[in-house]
This record gives structure tokens, C-alpha cells and sequence, in this order.
């Protein structure tokens, strides 16, 4: 189920996009955006847009800043623009929904793939919606973080539902309740409240798991890049030390 849901959500995200980039109308559209917001000239397709934002190789850091606001700005009234903004996010979203289908798993939920694809899309479009208009000074990773406040919220909504749903189940159908939770149980709750807290951020959560529990190391992380496995090292160590500074304010929510 994880990795085909996973593939369908991408594979669904890109077929749709690439009709709605191809189609004769999106290059008017362009123009008239062009015209709105001066930082999108020169760029020939929606497809560009999505390059220079997403995959700015090549392109100085401040042009491809300047392009996101200017999209965002767009998308405050604009569905096309918001759009392409979840395009944008699109390798995000992939990896939000591997880290929610292991959240669910670990809480013993189990659920339809679109229920999820619904929380990650939900998610990301309440995202987008929240930022729309606004003109924001690290725009990515300004959506990512409001990405990641949605979702711990829309998990535990889920999660509430469909364990609510099992109470109406004849007792000899539910699991028997578990009475401690497991080290897996506690860490994936302790690494949601420290997201939604602002502690870590969610791909330093994505660290502290993978190292734990999915048997990654720094080195395997990085694809065998030695400054890269480094650079990952010193970033896990640094969200540990924070989880570890505020560990008695996690455990005491968690307690509740």
C-alpha cells in the first residue's frame, strides 16, 4: 500500500499537470501574469515557471524567490496559480505522504489510499490558500511549514474517525487495545508534537525516524556522498539535542 499510494498520488499529480501545462490557454495566461508580476517575464512556459521555482539549477537564488512570491501573489485569486504551486510541492507532498502512512501505521489505523491522498492534498491546497496573496520571505519553506501544521492536525482528525468508526464494530472484530504504547508509538508521537510545536521541522523528524527506526544511517541517507552524510549527521544531532532540551514539556503532553 505505501510505496503504490505513494506513486499514484505523484503519477496523478504530474498527468494532470502536464495537460493543464500543454494546453493553448496557459500560455495567455502566462502573458497576463507576465504583465501583473514583472518577475515572471522571460519565462516561456507554465513548465518554466515550475523549473525555476522547483529545480533552480543554474538560476541565482533570489530569481527563483522572486518568481514564487510573484506566484503566490498570483494565487491569491487565481486557481491556475495555486495550481502550480502544488505542483511545485509535488516531491514534498510525496514524501509527507510516506511520513502519514507510517504515522497511521504506527497507530494501528488502517485506512483507504484516496482517505490519505485526501489528507495530503487537503493539506498542501489549505497550505497554499493560507499563504496566497502574501508575500513571504522564504516562501518554500514557508508552505512546507504550513503544510506540516495541517497535517499533524488532519492525522489526528483522521485518526480520531476512523477509531471512533471501530467502536461500532462487534467486539470480536476490533484489535485488543494495547496497554504501553511501544518505543515506535511514543517517538512518532513525540516527533508530531515537536512538528506542530515548531521544535524541529518535519524533514528533521524525517531524520530522527529514519535513523531509528528504518535502520538509515547518515551515509545511506546521502546516497554514499561523504559531505552530504556529514552535513545530514550534524542536522540530526542538532534536532536531537533540541527534542532532548524540551523532552520534559513532549513527554508531559503526550502523558495527557
Amino acid at each position: 500500500m505505501k510505496h503504490m499510494a505513494c506513486r499514484e498520488l505523484s503519477a496523478a499529480l504530474v498527468d494532470e499537470w502536464r495537460h493543464i501545462a500543454s494546453e493553448r490557454r496557459s500560455g495567455d495566461r502566462l502573458a497576463a501574469w507576465s504583465t501583473a508580476e514583472p518577475d515572471l517575464r522571460g519565462l516561456g512556459s507554465l513548465s518554466d515557471v515550475v523549473d525555476v521555482i522547483a529545480v533552480p539549477i543554474g538560476i541565482p537564488r533570489e530569481r527563483s524567490v522572486a518568481v514564487t512570491q510573484a506566484v503566490i501573489r498570483l494565487a491569491e485569486d487565481d486557481t491556475l496559480a495555486r495550481r502550480l504551486l502544488l505542483q511545485v510541492m509535488a516531491p514534498i507532498l510525496v514524501k509527507e505522504m510516506f511520513r502519514t502512512l507510517a504515522v497511521l501505521r504506527l497507530a494501528k489505523v488502517e485506512v483507504d489510499d484516496t482517505e490519505v491522498i485526501s489528507v495530503v492534498l487537503g493539506s498542501a491546497t489549505d497550505a497554499i490558500a493560507s499563504a496566497a496573496g502574501s508575500t513571504l520571505e522564504w516562501p518554500l519553506r514557508n508552505l512546507h511549514r504550513r503544510l506540516t501544521k495541517r497535517l499533524v492536525r488532519r492525522r489526528e482528525k483522521l485518526i480520531a474517525e476512523v477509531r471512533e468508526r471501530l467502536e461500532f464494530l462487534p467486539e470480536q472484530d476490533c484489535v485488543a487495545p494495547v496497554s504501553e504504547p511501544s518505543s515506535a508509538v511514543l517517538l512518532a508521537q513525540t516527533l508530531e508534537l515537536a512538528v506542530s510545536r515548531g521544535i524541529v521541522s518535519g524533514d528533521d523528524a524525517h531524520l530522527v525516524w529514519a535513523s531509528a527506526f528504518d535502520g538509515e544511517t547518515s551515509f545511506t541517507l546521502a546516497a554514499g556522498n561523504p559531505r552530504e552524510a556529514e552535513r545530514l549527521r550534524k542536522r540530526r544531532t542538532r534536532a536531537q539535542q533540541r527534542l532532548a532540551a524540551r523532552r520534559s514539556e513532549l513527554v508531559e503532553v503526550i502523558a495527557v
